[in-house]
Formats: C-alpha cells, structure tokens, sequence
C-alpha cells in the first residue's frame, strides 16, 4: 500500500516536536492555485518561565519571522521602489551612509556583496538602556569600515539590510512599519486583528504583547542564566532582566533599534506569509512587472553566491530546500526557525514557521529537519 504523502508529513512534523527540534510550528504548502498542506503543530512553548507554555499552536499563529523580513518587508519596498522610479538598482547609497561600504549601490546592497561584514553586537553598548531608535545602529554600521570593495565577494550581511530599511524610509517619506503596512500588507488584504496577520511590533515604554495579542504570538527565547551553565551570554544585558522575549523581536540589533528594521521584525502567520509569495509569483505588487520580478530573482555573478536581489537560491547540494525543488526557487531562512521558499517553474510555495530558538537559541536540530519537510512536502503537489 503506497505512503500517504500528507500523513507522512504531518507525522513528520509531529516527530519533530517530540524530539524537541521545536515547541511548536505551522506548515504550509501551496500549488495548483489551492492550498495543499496548512496544519499546526505542536505547542506554543514548553520552558516554566514561558508565557503560553502548552497552549496547543494554531493555523493563525503569530511567529517571529526573523530574517524572512529581508525578503517580504525590505526587498518587496524596494522592487516596489523600483518598479515606481523612485530608484534604480545601479543608483549608489546616499552620501551621508555611504562610508560604510564606498561605491557601492542599491543592487549591491540586495545581493549581500557590498563589501559589509555579516554582523556585529552593536547591541552590546546599550545593555540596560534599549531600545533607544534606529539611529545609533545607523550611525555604527556606517562607523564600519568596510570588509570588501563592493561585487568582490557575498558575504550575508544584516549591516546591509539595515541600510537598506533606512534608505527605504526616505524613498518613501515614512517609517518602515507604517510604509510596509500601507504598500504592503493593506493592498493584500492582510487585516488586523488583535495582532497583525504580517507586520513589525514596534517596541515602546511597555514591552511584550497585551492581554489581547498574548493567545496569537508564540514566544522565543527565554532569558535564565541555567540554560546556559550559569552564565549569561552577552545579549542577556539588553534585555533588562526580561524572562522571555514575547512579542518582542528576538534579534538583538532590532530590539535596541525598537522593534523595526530592514533585516528583523515582523511577525506574521503562515497563510500572511504565502500571500506576499503569491503576490511576487503573480507580480501583484505595485509596479512589479515579470521583467522586474525576473531581474529581482536572476542569480549573482559574484563568484560563488547563490543570491539574487534580497532572496536566496538554492545550493548546489540542494541545502535546506532537500535537492527536489528546481534550480530556479528563490527563497529565504529566518534565524528564529523560519523558511520560506517559491519554486517558479511550477508556481509552488513552501512554508515553515517555528520558534526553533525557544528555550535557547543554540539548538541547530532544525538544519537537518529543514530538507525532510521540503522532500514531504514537495510530495504533496
């Protein structure tokens, strides 16, 4: 009797909860213009200190989506920027930013290969006083000197797509949150509920989600010195004694910048997620034309990368994506357990949302999850 190819995937998923790789999480799987997969799994958190602990995960449940906001808030601004004339791709970064990486442009900056380093603890000089604004973080990336000239190598660099979301900012006279729901998520239909269904939790005087948006948003790390030996790793200071990050961007930089950035911030569902693929795969987005979209998902020429314009492709040994979708999807992973990928020959999207970094973020488990969900999945269409 032949495997039932739903079955084996929601056992899939099943396992991986009982192993612990994560709390909880949704998938989602869409092809033939319908959905083919969409089922939760698992619970919202397990560790005592946890808001929500054994509170059984939902289709709508709110995640941390981490770095999938480079691809669905900042590169979708800027095709849109793009597609309007509002920029081009070879215009070079405005002046007053520009030593963080000399001579490099917009198209640079989307494919990771204007010469920036991948990452640093800027956090670090604010513990006990975040968040504090974007601007300092501005002001340090800039402070940078550059690792690379601009094309010579890609390096992932968050530093990029923090200029980015400033750039972004000024193209469009507004703050990214307020930009991205007006361009984005309102055209699309993602309305608001308690909790929005895709968009940045701006952080303020009062910290974490209220009674009201507490049931949607699964939590991420939790702050005790025990889960690491006793002691705390550099980012704990920032967090001012919190317990948990709930509805609190989990990445560092983003928290001491307020909760919105161009490389970390939004939360979202997983249908909300699906909606802004479909838009890209339809070109349903202001301005987005195939021919923009196709230079949006053509690969680099840099030697050795697999990027394109804000997203990623696939590897050569298949990487996350399992070897079995097409050498053309393009897509992105986020940090929190997060992924998102869109195979174009054959209009397929795949997601998967978690909070992999609950109880602790040093837990790699969902590396080899990863391909065993897309080889399932791809099952299904």
């Amino acid at each position: 009797m032949l495997e039932d190819p739903r079955q084996a995937l929601f056992d899939c998923l099943e396992q991986a909860v009982a192993e612990g790789v994560f709390p909880g999480c949704v998938a989602l799987v869409w092809a033939d213009g319908a959905e083919r997969y969409h089922e939760a799994h698992g619970v919202f958190a397990t560790h005592p200190k946890a808001p929500m602990r054994g509170q059984r995960v939902a289709r709508d449940t709110v995640y941390d989506l981490a770095s999938l906001t480079k691809v669905l808030a900042t590169t979708t601004l800027a095709a849109i920027a793009v597609g309007e004339g509002r920029v081009a791709l070879d215009d070079p970064l405005p002046r007053e930013w520009a030593a963080a990486c000399p001579g490099a442009r917009l198209g640079d900056l989307l494919s990771h290969s204007a010469g920036l380093e991948a990452h640093r603890e800027y956090f670090a000089a604010f513990a006990g006083r975040a968040p504090v604004g974007p601007r300092p973080i501005l002001d340090a990336v800039v402070a940078t000197p550059p690792a690379a000239r601009p094309g010579e190598r890609a390096v992932y660099s968050d530093l990029g797509f923090i200029l980015l979301g400033a750039w972004l900012e000024r193209l469009f006279d507004g703050e990214l949150d307020r930009v991205f729901e007006n361009r984005i998520a309102w055209p699309l239909g993602l309305e608001r509920r308690p909790v929005s269904r895709l968009g940045y939790h701006r952080l303020g005087v009062v910290r974490g989600p209220t009674a009201a948006e507490e049931g949607w948003v699964a939590p991420t790390e939790v702050y005790d010195p025990k889960l690491h030996d006793g002691e705390a790793p550099s980012y704990f200071p920032v967090r001012r004694g919190a317990r948990c990050a709930h509805y609190e961007v989990h990445d560092d930089n983003a928290f001491v910048m307020g909760g919105v950035a161009g490389h970390a911030g939004l939360f979202g569902d997983a249908e909300a997620v699906a909606e802004i693929a479909r838009a890209w795969l339809e070109c349903a987005l202001p301005g987005l034309t195939p021919a923009l979209r196709e230079r949006f998902w053509r690969r680099s020429s840099v030697e050795g990368s697999t990027r394109c314009l804000g997203w990623d492709g696939v590897s050569p040994d298949g990487g996350s994506t399992g070897g079995v979708l097409s050498s053309a999807t393009i897509g992105h992973l986020g940090y929190t357990g997060c992924s998102l990928w869109i195979d174009p020959p054959t209009a397929r999207i795949f997601v998967l949302l978690s909070n992999r970094v609950h109880p602790r973020r040093q837990s790699a488990a969902i590396s080899g999850l990863r391909p065993r969900f897309h080889r399932l999945a791809s099952r299904l269409t």
